[in-house]
């Protein structure tokens, strides 16, 4: 719809003409690395190195490589020997291998691959010199070796049809000696082959644990030969997959494959919650004592399936239960699983930890800002689920988030784990990839996790920093590095991200209506008008295509008696007049439940009421497929609700960007973003982008933002 002349003059005043009166907090956050040493750079390196410097030659990659190595290491570098023979050929570079003994001359032309326990650094460290003639490559370890190789593969670069290298020194090593991924295939099953290659990349970004999250409320997932009933599909939740079991064999072979990746499998037999198929099977609960004998034979198959040396640590769950017996049930459980020789990790919060065991820490709310290692050697995860939040807010969330919430890991402080929780039924399991935006999510978690993070900036996870302060280039200067390996890696892989971190806005303080009026009525253009001139001195300026907007008010301050809102004015230049297209977007549901207000109906943007006008017109809403659909105010686990699959129309990353049509010069963006409900995820997105030659919709470098143009 047009808005009339009146309301926009308020709103111009309003936005633009005012300064601001509280600016958001700018500290001088760093890298390891400096931006200096970061934008020198040739190359998109991901996780960046702890140390590098650059050649000014270059190594032509061509005609036929020698993988060169000492025989005394050939059985420490074969991982990194048969990773190098595949991105070679990927390349279409021929390469041979060339066996030398101790003190041989290094031919030129080659890649010289050896271990030296003696370089100096951390463990699964390594050294990597590319010279005008030669390549070297020195694991502290075997798995230090491998990660030379992983950084090798990014070290290519192709002009024409030739490929070369930089020349250059890297010495690097690992913040956190525990780098780890999680699925839930409880609920979710997805194929072995499906995780095969989610580990092949997972390992490029130097993940070096794959936590198999195997059993939850829908089936336990594990063959088992003494319980088969746990097998039965009628025991099982229907729709999700109750036919589809991993027998031993295919848990055998995946940590096969990991193992020649680098990447450890840790198996989760979670218990006693997350377990309604057992009492369907058995007629009684986990935390019996039939349920205990029951899981005590069932961690004896297990382990006798399963050596200790393929699968050095068991998680045993163990959180979102109350049961009469606690200490004792946790005691056997972990008990048991240490006398075949495993390592024990639990949740916390969760059920109380024995001396010694591994803690997983989840609970966001307890762990941000404060020490999180106690007694227990602890892995962070309490910022790290995908299926929360929004998928591209997750992007900021991770890259500044510090691990264990200290610098970088210890005997204490392990390292962290990104889960990916879809709690909602999912058909097509390789949505799960896009719905969770899986992929940009865990390469910026691997930056966290590999090269850590001096010091704790919690509140730049909830809001950007703004882009010209150094925090703000450091973000800047990493998605420009996410966005090349997204346009040179995952040709053929959903990658739902575009760059966000160069957009301003001005904000208005909150707005407070009446719960009980009608959405109408409090949108009304008398209405507006009114509290736009009541707040036109209350605005500041923030940063961010993609918006979460409790991080930008004390929780105090919002409201659950009356519906809030607050208005965004930007403008963008272009230098001719033009459609471009738009990600946009307001509330987005969690993957995990299907709480929302849902599909907005037929000419809306927002369920909630939100809108957004450009030079003054609203442009055209999607046409909905489903207007109306989905709304659930509440979360919807263990509900029908939760068993209906997510669609692509529901979120602004799957579904087709709006057209957006911009005058010649500078055009008025105006966005209306009410809070409508407690639970609520307030939120905004308005990201330009285009079409690039693969397909994929990336970032629009055509326009130009600038919050306070008049």
């Amino acid at each position: 719809m047009v808005v009339k002349n009146f309301f926009f003059f308020c709103l111009i005043v309003f936005c633009c003409e005012q300064t601001f009166s509280q600016k958001l907090m700018d500290g001088a956050w760093k890298s390891p690395q400096s931006l200096t040493t970061l934008n020198a750079a040739p190359v998109a390196l991901i996780p960046f190195p702890q140390k590098v410097e650059w050649g000014k030659e270059k190594f032509n990659l061509s005609g036929n490589i020698y993988i060169t190595f000492f025989e005394k290491d050939s059985a420490y570098i074969k991982n990194a020997v048969h990773s190098l023979q595949e991105i070679l050929s990927a390349n279409n570079i021929i390469s041979k291998k060339r066996i030398l003994k101790n003190g041989a001359f290094i031919p030129e032309n080659s890649v010289f691959i050896q271990i030296n326990n003696d370089l100096p650094v951390k463990v699964e460290g390594y050294k990597l010199t590319v010279t005008k003639s030669a390549i070297k490559i020195s694991g502290k370890d075997a798995a230090g070796a491998y990660y030379g190789v992983q950084t090798f593969r990014q070290l290519i670069e192709k002009n024409h049809q030739q490929f070369f290298l930089n020349t250059c020194t890297i010495l690097d090593w690992p913040a956190f000696q525990f780098r780890a991924f999680m699925h839930d295939n409880g609920r979710n099953f997805q194929s072995i082959e499906m995780l095969q290659s989610q580990i092949d990349i997972l390992s490029h970004y130097k993940f070096n644990k794959f936590h198999w999250h195997l059993t939850d409320n829908p089936a336990w997932r594990i063959e088992s030969k003494i319980y088969p009933q746990l097998n039965d599909p009628k025991n099982r939740k229907p729709g999700r997959d109750p036919e589809k079991t991993y027998s031993f064999n295919d848990i055998r072979n995946l940590i096969r494959y990991a193992k020649e990746r680098n990447v450890t499998i840790i198996p989760e037999l979670d218990m006693p919650g997350h377990s309604a198929y057992f009492e369907k099977a058995f007629g009684f609960k986990m935390g019996t004592d039939e349920g205990m004998k029951i899981l005590e034979k069932l961690i004896d198959e297990f382990c006798s399936e399963i050596s200790s040396v393929d699968c050095p640590i068991i998680h045993l769950g163990s959180d979102e239960v109350h049961i009469k017996n606690p200490k004792e049930f946790i005691e056997r459980m972990s008990t048991r699983a240490q006398s075949h020789g495993r390592k024990v990790i639990i949740w916390n919060p969760g059920l109380p930890a024995a001396k010694g065991i591994i803690e997983q820490v989840w609970n966001e709310k307890e762990a941000k800002m404060g020490k999180i290692v106690k007694d227990n050697p602890v892995v962070d995860s309490y910022s790290g689920y995908l299926n929360n939040y929004d998928a591209l807010s997750l992007i900021q969330r991770f890259f500044f988030h510090q691990i264990c919430n200290q610098p970088d890991g210890d005997s204490m402080a392990f390292g962290g784990t990104l889960c990916c929780w879809p709690d909602t039924r999912v058909d097509n399991k390789q949505k799960i990839l896009l719905y969770n935006a899986e992929w940009p999510c865990a390469i910026t978690y691997s930056e966290a996790l590999w090269c850590g993070r001096p010091e704790n900036a919690y509140q730049y996870m909830n809001r950007l920093p703004s882009k010209n302060s150094e925090a703000g280039k450091y973000f800047h200067e990493f998605e420009t590095r996410l966005a090349k390996h997204r346009d040179k890696y995952f040709v053929h892989e959903y990658f739902p991200y575009v760059q966000f971190g160069n957009i301003d806005w001005q904000m208005t303080d909150i707005i407070s209506h009446q719960k009980e009026a009608s959405i109408e009525g409090v949108f009304s253009e008398k209405e507006e008008s009114k509290k736009i001139k009541e707040y036109s001195e209350k605005t500041k300026l923030i940063t961010g295509g993609v918006l979460r907007l409790e991080g930008y008010f004390d929780s105090e301050k919002l409201s659950n008696d009356s519906i809030e809102t607050i208005y965004l004015t930007t403008y963008l230049f272009s230098k001719e007049a033009k459609q471009i297209h738009a990600w946009i977007g307001f509330e987005t549901p969690t993957r995990s439940n299907r709480r929302s207000a849902g599909i907005p109906q037929i000419g809306k943007w927002d369920a909630n009421g939100g809108t957004i006008w450009v030079n003054d017109k609203e442009p055209i809403a999607p046409k909905w497929e489903n207007p109306g659909a989905y709304k659930y105010l509440k979360p919807t686990w263990e509900t029908p609700a939760n068993e209906i699959p997510y669609t692509d129309e529901e979120f602004y990353w799957t579904r087709k960007p709006a057209a957006v049509y911009l005058k010649s010069g500078w055009n008025k963006i105006v966005m209306r973003v009410p809070r409508k409900y407690s639970e609520q995820v307030w939120m905004s997105v308005f990201i330009p982008v285009k079409l690039n030659a693969g397909g994929k919709w990336v970032e629009d470098g055509f326009v130009k933002f600038d919050a306070n143009h008049l």
